[in-house]
């Protein structure tokens, strides 16, 4: 092999190893990564992204342009690190008990544990009031994703117009799918 041959090879290999990740990314969407790389995690092109910090830990939000819709995504350091086969119906539950005592005016909540792509997590459907002038207030319909990763526990809480709701869902879900852990983002 002459030194072309070596040279064009390992350029090809580079070119490989950092295309594979982006590669993954979906068109249409930009990838966000926490300044403290605690986490990443991609949203549509367009949206208006904030990192709120305040007394506790940082989250992200990204928000439609016309307020239709918004992702929040926020990350917990837990007390006991949790495998995949500890997320289970109790730990759904737990889940749904904190989101009804953070939110004691939701309804319908549903949570169910989801093995997607090798992945278990917890998803958890409910409605809650929404906002708009009196008398014009519409129900909100939120999907909640739990994800608890090595010590961590990565929460993405996807919310819109109970009546547009269907609109979004491929775009909650895709979010949700491209979540990637500290640990995920180190190796890379």
């Amino acid at each position: 092999m002459t030194v072309q041959h070596r040279i064009a090879a390992a350029i090809a290999l580079a070119l490989a190893i950092v295309a594979e990740p982006l590669a993954q990314q979906r068109k249409g969407f930009l990838l966000f990564t926490d300044p403290s790389r605690r986490y990443s995690v991609e949203f549509p092109q367009g949206w208006d992204w904030t990192v709120v910090a305040g007394a506790g830990e940082a989250l992200s939000t990204f928000v439609h342009p016309k307020k239709e819709a918004a992702i929040v995504v926020e990350r917990f350091r837990m007390k006991q690190v949790l495998e995949q086969e500890d997320i289970t119906d109790i730990f759904g539950e737990a889940e749904a008990a904190t989101l009804k005592d953070n939110q004691p005016r939701v309804m319908d909540v549903v949570a169910k544990v989801i093995v997607q792509g090798g992945k278990k997590f917890v998803q958890i459907d409910y409605r809650r009031p929404g906002v708009g002038e009196p008398g014009k207030v519409e129900d909100e319909r939120v999907r909640q994703y739990s994800f608890p990763i090595k010590g961590n526990l990565y929460r993405i809480t996807c919310a819109s117009l109970a009546k547009q709701f269907s609109k979004y869902e491929a775009i909650f879900q895709w979010a949700a799918e491209s979540l990637k852990s500290a640990d995920q983002l180190a190796a890379r």
